[in-house]
């Protein structure tokens, strides 16, 4: 499966947050890639937004995980891995509990260091591609 959509401005984010809440089934894991500012942290933001979470949503580069709640109650683990330098180190800071937890939404930035801990699961793979004020969204089942 791979689909494209925008090109996107930034105050049309709801088109993407529609697309994903729309896909059956929903999946367990989004991961997020793209270069240093194209909008990961931000498509999260919406994402929660839209699950009516009343959280404070901030990037966890240096806590490695937060976590948040949709207004239904739903536990979200937003995670960045862009400093972690193995898998081997995301097992040992208990990512394995989140990953494998059928009731955890996990909201992955920088997934690639990790990737061998995502075979098999229910993920969804958003890459982000910026161009000035435009952004295209790539969906896939796999992370390329």
């Amino acid at each position: 499966m791979e689909t494209s959509i925008g090109p996107f401005g930034e105050t049309e984010i709801s088109k993407v947050v529609e697309y994903i809440t729309t896909l059956q089934p929903q999946p367990r894991i989004i991961t997020f890639t793209g270069n240093l500012g194209a909008g990961k942290t931000t498509l999260i933001r919406a994402l929660l937004k839209a699950a009516n979470s009343s959280d404070e949503i901030s990037s966890p580069t240096f806590g490695i995980v937060n976590e948040y709640h949709t207004g239904k109650g739903r536990l979200v683990c937003h995670t960045d891995w862009y400093r972690a330098r193995s898998a081997e180190e995301l097992m040992d800071a208990g990512l394995l509990e989140y990953i494998h937890n059928d009731d955890c939404l996990m909201l992955i930035e920088w997934p690639e260091v990790g990737a061998p801990l995502l075979e098999g699961e229910n993920c969804l793979h958003i890459h982000i591609e910026h161009h000035e004020q435009q952004r295209l969204y790539r969906f896939t089942d796999r992370l390329s």
